[in-house]
């Protein structure tokens, strides 16, 4: 190997020093020039030049709140967004493409049968009036879960901002004096609200006496086969011809019929919802159509637009009072047996009456002869404390439940006499109750009433119907003068 030598050694070491000043000084002038670039570049968000990761509008679509009819009414009116609504719209979406599907139209925010422009919402109202093969069970358990939600609990910081924004910047506060609003009475605070007083209201009558709810498809219209009558038999001799006989048939029709609900709010109440407004105003809504189609099964005068009421049938049994007067019949005791003897008459069970509830307190009022013919100062004909002590949960008749409410109507009308009442007796398991399982809702907030006051109109739709199996089933006294 050829030997190096020591000047030649140092030569080398002296190019390479040369070389790498060369190169560290190329670097630095590259790196000079840009930086020199940077600082004459305007700044630029980090967000418009990375991106920003899991960036979303709105709420979580994973959010556990529960369903919000406020939130729903807000949407309709443009007052809330898609994107803050997003369990409402998906709600909807599904039933609209559980019950309508993409036959009549592609638009998820337009239910069939509106104008062009109006919006409509589909809103559940029980699941158990949803047809198993059109909503799947796990869904209507999901709905049911999710309107459970939306009533429950309360944020103590939301109703809290919700009070300042609605009561403080709008209503002004309460003043130090009750006279006097200047000398400090705006250092005080509005006052505590305590829980909502709920109006009082009638209680559902054929629900609570045994009528039976079924769903209507979605197509509103539902056919029940019925048998009229029943073939003959014949005794007959040896070689003698038997005589013929037919079987009757018939049908019991539910058809859908629009019963509505008209609100008007203000729209503060829509954009800060707080729990205690949900439930007013879904309960309050709910129980309207309620006793509503209640009040029509009942009483209901018929057509093409409302049912046709269980007392206005032609062939239920019309008992007529034991004692009749010209302006209103006495309440009889005996009448009870012979209601109830009408309805098994006639070859069905009588499983309750239905009745005012005055009515059945003057019935516990009647008392048997004690010494003369027509004194009534005996023994008590119904003994309520022997009844109540039997452990009967509800208040009954010669054995029988009795449902008592002020749906039934005491403007009856004989002679000069117009507040008289009615008994109702019969198989009320033979009411048929069809319901569609969803409200339509639909808002607005123009006109001029509606725009000028920042309101926000909704209506809610609830399809129904109400049919009797047999109507022989039940009986009717008529024109009672229960004053007590």
């Amino acid at each position: 190997m050829p030997q190096i030598s020591l000047e030649e050694q140092v030569d080398s070491l002296a190019e390479a020093q040369t070389r790498n000043g060369e190169a560290i000084a190329s670097l630095t002038k590259s790196l000079d020039g840009l930086v020199s670039q940077l600082q004459r570049t305007p700044a630029q968000n980090p967000n418009a030049v990375f991106g920003v990761p899991f960036a979303r509008t709105g709420e979580d679509p994973l959010t556990s709140r529960g369903f919000s009819f406020l939130k729903m009414m807000g949407l309709l009116t443009g007052a809330v967004s898609p994107s803050n609504a997003k369990v409402e719209v998906d709600v909807h979406n599904r039933l609209h493409n559980c019950m309508v599907g993409d036959v009549r139209g592609s638009d998820p925010y337009t239910y069939v049968g509106q104008r062009p422009g109006d919006r409509a919402f589909l809103a559940p109202l029980a699941t158990a009036f949803f047809q198993e093969d059109l909503v799947p069970r796990q869904f209507r358990r999901e709905m049911k879960d999710l309107v459970n939600a939306g009533m429950e609990g309360s944020d103590l910081d939301e109703m809290s901002w919700i009070r300042r924004k609605m009561i403080v910047q709008q209503y002004g506060t309460k003043a130090l004096s009750w006279l006097n609003e200047l000398s400090g009475g705006a250092l005080v605070a509005p006052p505590e609200m305590g829980e909502l007083i709920e109006l009082l209201r009638s209680k559902e009558a054929l629900i609570s006496a045994g009528a039976r709810t079924v769903p209507l498809p979605p197509q509103g219209r539902i056919k029940y086969p019925r048998q009229t009558s029943a073939s003959t038999t014949y005794w007959v001799g040896e070689n003698a011809p038997i005589t013929s006989s037919e079987i009757g048939t018939g049908e019991v029709t539910l058809q859908a019929k629009k019963l509505a609900v008209y609100l008007r709010m203000p729209n503060e109440l829509v954009r800060f919802a707080s729990p205690a407004a949900e439930a007013l105003i879904r309960d309050d809504m709910a129980k309207s159509l309620a006793l509503g189609l209640d009040l029509a099964g009942l009483e209901g005068q018929g057509g093409d637009t409302r049912p046709l009421g269980i007392i206005r049938r032609q062939n239920i049994n019309t008992v007529a009072s034991g004692v009749a007067n010209a302006n209103g019949d006495e309440l009889v005791a005996g009448d009870v047996y012979r209601m109830i003897a009408a309805v098994e008459e006639s070859i069905a069970e009588c499983e309750a009456f239905i009745m005012r509830p005055k009515t059945l307190y003057k019935f516990y009022q009647l008392r048997g002869d004690a010494v003369a013919q027509g004194d009534k100062k005996g023994v008590f004909l119904y003994n309520m404390i022997h009844e109540a002590g039997d452990g009967v949960a509800v208040p009954t008749l010669a054995g029988k439940k009795v449902v008592t409410s002020t749906q039934v109507s005491q403007v009856r009308a004989k002679g000069t006499s117009t507040a008289l009442t009615y008994i109702l007796a019969g198989m009320f398991s033979d009411v048929l109750i069809g319901m569609f399982g969803a409200i339509e809702f639909s808002a607005t907030t123009q006109g001029d009433t509606s725009f000028v006051n920042d309101q926000t109109w909704v209506k809610g739709i609830l399809s129904a119907d109400v049919a009797i199996r047999h109507e022989a089933a039940f009986s009717f006294i008529d024109n009672l003068d229960v004053t007590l």
